[in-house]
């Protein structure tokens, strides 16, 4: 979504109605703590609502599907993008409602959206992804979790839903959870400081609750990809560096996963252990790093801009 027909470098555009001035993107809305409340409570309910409405189509087609391991096949790729793109608008529209804003505020704060810093983070997170996939793959292959490699037409099918499918899911998350969630969270406090800790921790428990995972290892990532998320809100002033991070990640590795899947649908184990274990360290280390990404580009940016 744009708020520009023309691409702008200004970030110092006028304060949309509504919106906090003094204060970051994520944390910039004024809302009744009632509404907020409505809000936090809406987006994980109205995600599983719709979810369940949806993945109807795809227990009609394919049967129903093993809940400790459901498989990621094109139907469900599919079926998760859309239910997740829905909740996104519906979200935005109810969040716009109640704190008396433009859509365009869950997107950016104080500038126009920005669809060069969406190209600039999605390669820079595409490289840092892959980079780090590789290295995961060297010191600790028996965390990926692979099998065997093979292409069929079970993969070229998965791969190229997840063209379209992943980036759906993948922004609309953090529409929802960053976009609106942190804004409504972040609206009970007066500091700054005090509502960016709040938003964060809001944001990471129900981020990570959606995910319905019981392993220790995973919950703490989540956590932690949230937070770093949230965090490049802040720096940058918008969603399009968590938004192409999120994309960037997620197809990544949803590609390779699809590759080393043995020519089948590969499965999400979310029982304890199941995860990669101490190895996901070296993932949150690539989140911290996508984050010093995004400040080394916005501080670029504002020196040219000041220059």
């Amino acid at each position: 979504m744009t708020t520009s027909n023309a691409p702008t470098d200004r970030d110092d555009l006028p304060v949309a109605s509504g919106t906090l001035p003094d204060r970051p993107f994520g944390v910039h809305f004024r809302m009744a703590r009632w509404k907020s409340i409505i809000v936090l409570i809406a987006i994980p309910v109205t995600l599983l609502l719709v979810q369940i409405i949806v993945f109807q189509g795809v227990v009609a087609i394919e049967g129903p599907a093993d809940p400790n391991r459901p498989s990621l096949t094109p139907l469900s790729i599919a079926a998760t993008g859309i239910s997740t793109a829905i909740t996104a608008v519906l979200m935005t529209m109810l969040v716009a409602a109640m704190a008396k804003v433009s859509w365009r505020a869950v997107f950016r704060h104080r500038r126009a959206f920005d669809w060069r810093r969406v190209g600039i983070y999605l390669l820079g997170s595409a490289v840092l992804v892959g980079l780090v996939t590789l290295v995961t793959s060297l010191v600790a292959p028996s965390s990926m979790g692979r099998g065997a490699f093979a292409v069929g037409a079970t993969t070229i099918a998965i791969i190229l839903v997840s063209l379209v499918g992943v980036p759906l899911q993948s922004a609309g998350e953090e529409i929802a959870f960053r976009g609106v969630l942190i804004p409504a969270a972040g609206s009970w406090f007066r500091s700054t400081r005090l509502a960016v800790i709040f938003g964060i921790l809001v944001s990471g428990v129900l981020f990570t609750a959606v995910h319905v995972t019981l392993d220790p290892w995973l919950v703490s990532y989540l956590f932690v990809f949230s937070a770093c998320t949230t965090v490049m809100g802040l720096l940058s002033g918008g969603l399009e560096a968590a938004m192409a991070f999120h994309v960037a990640n997620n197809l990544l590795v949803g590609i390779v996963n699809a590759l080393f899947a043995g020519g089948e649908s590969a499965t999400i184990d979310r029982g304890v252990g199941a995860g990669p274990g101490a190895a996901v360290l070296i993932l949150m280390v690539m989140n911290v790093a996508v984050v010093v990404m995004v400040w080394l580009v916005e501080r670029a940016k504002k020196k040219r801009q000041h220059a």
